[in-house]
């Protein structure tokens, strides 16, 4: 098996953080974790990195060619989430990804820096392409039928004025 297309991290970027943890620093079938669950893992956190992409309006997956600092911030991640997780495939210990002042270990530290990523996403704080630009849904001006006639605007002035009232000029 090898990562997914839209994976930005690599199992050699996941080997150099905790590759110390097989005597070859090289994951393999035989190895704990083996080489597929650490491709698997890899997967996972790209998933929740590009599912925040989208939710945010980012295009996914981020180019390289047209993004260099943001893929780079982003496989980064990728491979800090990963070797996060795969640090608790081992039974030695555990944390709780949802706290957010960790730091006592490698996997806490490795999952803070995977929360720092999705927190910078969800502000919108990532330059990267968007999908679409923030207002190209707004419009201004009037509307036309399919015959080309214009339509009646919906909110004409002083159509909330009440009939009673008055209005004080200069």
């Amino acid at each position: 098996m090898a990562v997914d297309a839209l994976t930005y991290g690599s199992v050699a970027g996941v080997e150099r953080l905790v590759g110390d943890l097989v005597a070859s620093r090289t994951f393999g079938a035989g190895t704990i974790p083996t080489l597929t669950q650490v491709e698997l893992e890899l997967d996972a956190v790209a998933s929740d990195l590009n599912r925040e992409l989208e939710a945010s309006g980012y295009t996914v997956k981020v180019s390289s060619a047209n993004n260099p600092v943001a893929y780079a911030f982003l496989t980064a991640a990728n491979n800090y989430g990963a070797a996060a997780r795969v640090l608790a495939l081992l039974p030695v210990g555990a944390y709780n990804p949802e706290i957010e002042d960790m730091g006592t270990n490698r996997a806490e530290m490795y999952q803070r820096h995977l929360n720092h990523v999705l927190k910078t996403i969800r502000e919108n704080r990532l330059k990267a392409g968007r999908l679409t630009e923030r207002l190209a849904h707004l419009f201004c001006g009037g509307e036309e039928t399919e015959d080309g006639e214009a339509k009646l605007p919906m909110f004409t002035r002083g159509m909330m004025d009440y009939p009673a009232t008055r209005e004080l000029t200069e």
